[in-house]
């Protein structure tokens, strides 16, 4: 690599570096301090840049919260996308032990992509196609599968207690993301959720099963 590639990559590096750090004081600034302290002369005053700097590598603040949010998006769609249909106990279980490991990895990050999210109309229920929507599609495949293996009776639908099991969760998540309680809260608060949804309509082993699943619950 001749001088002037070397330098040109070493630009990058450095742009890309300062990219980097001009969206983690984002994040901290929305988890922290709430969704109207993102503003860009303070955000460039912890970031170390200049306000021109941060619309020259990034832009203003809705490509920021945009690029928050994708991130969140792709990452909860992986937790859902990896978790098994075969036992409905555990895959309820399961995913919200994935969840809780995943927000755990950053939680400042998280707490601000949620908020920004929220925000956004990101979660909207109206949609067909929204992330609500394409949410509820797993806990409703789930429970449907369920129905059809005799451990859930069917006195409840399907989508009715999809939605509800969803429900359970989001409003942990919600009460997570607002600083109420700790991630090992928000894993016990969704599953006793979750359990007693599943409960109210479940066959007498399972029943008995996810009673004692929620007597577990630390």
């Amino acid at each position: 690599m001749n001088i002037q590639g070397l330098a040109g990559s070493t630009r990058s590096i450095n742009k890309a570096k300062r990219r980097d750090i001009i969206l983690l004081e984002a994040r901290k600034l929305i988890a922290i301090e709430g969704f109207e302290a993102l503003k860009l002369r303070d955000l460039a005053a912890r970031a170390g840049v200049t306000v021109p700097t941060i619309y020259n590598l990034i832009g203003g603040k809705p490509e920021i919260l945009t690029l928050i949010i994708e991130d969140l998006v792709e990452q909860l769609q992986m937790v859902q996308d990896s978790v098994s249909q075969l036992d409905t106990e555990w895959v309820f279980e399961n995913q919200i032990n994935q969840l809780a490991d995943l927000f755990a990895a950053d939680e400042d990050y998280y707490r601000a992509a949620f908020i920004a999210g929220d925000r956004s109309g990101l979660f909207e229920q109206n949609s067909d196609t929204g992330i609500f929507a394409r949410s509820v599609e797993a806990p409703i495949a789930a429970c449907l599968a369920a129905q059809k293996s005799g451990r859930l009776i069917g006195r409840v639908s399907a989508e009715q207690m999809g939605r509800q099991i969803y429900g359970c969760y989001r409003l942990a998540r919600q009460d997570w993301t607002n600083g109420y309680f700790d991630l090992k809260t928000f894993r016990r608060q969704a599953l006793t959720g979750i359990f007693l949804c599943l409960a109210a309509d479940a066959e007498e082993a399972f029943r008995y099963s996810l009673l004692k699943r929620i007597s577990l619950l630390v």
